[in-house]
Formats: structure tokens, C-alpha cells, sequence
């Protein structure tokens, strides 16, 4: 599953599109910066190709290439980390649409029907910001939850502080940075947290 991941992660870095590719290389020239991981130099099509030879799942696109990713993520972390993402979640759009927030006892997805343009905005946007944290500290957890690793709480600080920097600037407009910086900072603290105490506790 490993191997998987990082094969994954390094086809999406490789996009030709710099918009989709930039939280995916992020991540990786991070890892590299830290010494924690070094990306291969293989192009798409040889990452393909490899995936093919181990009888790895196969993808047709880039979407689909991020489904697998996700998939393949939430099978190697723990439950408890599952769990209380999906808690912290619930709560985090509990106290930003309060006025919404009897939907969610129904569903998330009746939850996101009750939205109005401009809320469904502010929520695809903290979607994004979030889901691309998880995907981050999912990999760095994959390299780094084994007795040998050369990871260290710090290097691990330096990841989340390094990848929030980006999905800032990728996510949100410079007005919106101004009014969130406190918050989401805030919010990845509480990820770094609930990593953390997997990694290093």
C-alpha cells in the first residue's frame, strides 16, 4: 500500500496542469526538504506503467487517480484517526453554519443542499483546505509511523506549517487570507494534534 501511495502522489505532482499538481509537489519537495523522502524521476507514464507490472489498481485520469489516493490512504491510518477526522469535521461545519447545522443530524449531503451559493462557496473552500491537510499528514504518516524513521515531531511542525502556507495561497484570495489566517492556522494546529499523538505518543 505504501508503494501505492507514494506512485500516486508522485503521478499527481507530475500533472501538466501546475494548478492540480502544486498541493501534490508541495508535499513531495517538503518531504525532500526534510530528508524524509526523495521523489523519483519517473514521468507519469513510467509511474503507470510500474503500477501496472505490481498488479496495482489502475486509473484512467486524474480524478480518478486522486479517488485511489484517497482510498488507499484511509485504509493506512488507524480507525481512532478516521474517526476523529470525520468528528472534528461535523463540529468545525457545526460552528461556521450554526444556522445549518440541524441538517447535518440528517446528512452531509442534505447538509450541502441547504447551502446558499455564497456558503457553499465558503465550505468548498474549507473542504479543500482540509482535505488537502488530511492527504498531507495521511502521507507524511504512511513514511513515517515505522521504529526507523528519521522523523521527528519537528520535521513533522515544519510539514504542516510548510503545506498550510501553500494550500493558503492556492485556496484563498488575499482578502480571504487577512480574515482566516488566525483561524485556519488555529485548525491546523488540531490536525497537527491529532496526527501527532498517532506519530509520536
Amino acid at each position: 500500500m505504501k508503494k501505492e501511495i507514494l506512485y500516486l502522489v508522485e503521478f499527481l505532482s507530475k500533472n501538466a496542469d501546475v494548478n492540480l499538481q502544486e498541493p501534490y509537489l508541495s508535499m513531495l519537495k517538503t518531504l525532500d526538504t526534510l530528508e524524509i523522502y526523495t521523489p523519483s524521476k519517473y514521468t507519469q507514464e513510467q509511474i503507470k506503467t510500474l503500477m501496472r507490472r505490481e498488479n496495482m489498481p489502475l486509473f484512467s485520469s486524474f480524478d480518478e487517480a486522486v479517488k485511489l489516493l484517497d482510498k488507499s490512504l484511509e485504509t493506512s491510518l488507524p480507525a481512532e484517526i478516521l474517526h476523529m477526522k470525520k468528528q472534528i469535521f461535523i463540529t468545525l461545519l457545526g460552528a461556521n453554519f450554526p444556522k445549518k447545522k440541524a441538517f447535518l443530524e440528517h446528512s452531509l449531503e442534505f447538509f450541502i443542499t441547504r447551502l446558499e451559493p455564497v456558503e457553499k462557496q465558503i465550505f468548498d473552500n474549507l473542504l479543500s483546505y482540509i482535505v488537502g491537510l488530511n492527504r498531507a499528514f495521511g502521507l507524511f504518516y504512511l513514511l513515517s509511523s515505522k521504529e526507523n524513521s528519521l522523523s521527528t515531531p519537528e520535521h513533522f511542525i515544519a510539514y504542516g506549517n510548510a503545506l498550510h502556507v501553500k494550500l493558503f495561497a492556492i485556496i484563498y484570495n488575499q482578502e480571504e487570507q487577512a480574515l482566516l489566517d488566525k483561524a485556519l492556522k488555529e485548525l491546523l494546529g488540531v490536525y497537527l494534534s491529532l496526527y501527532g499523538k498517532y506519530l509520536y505518543m
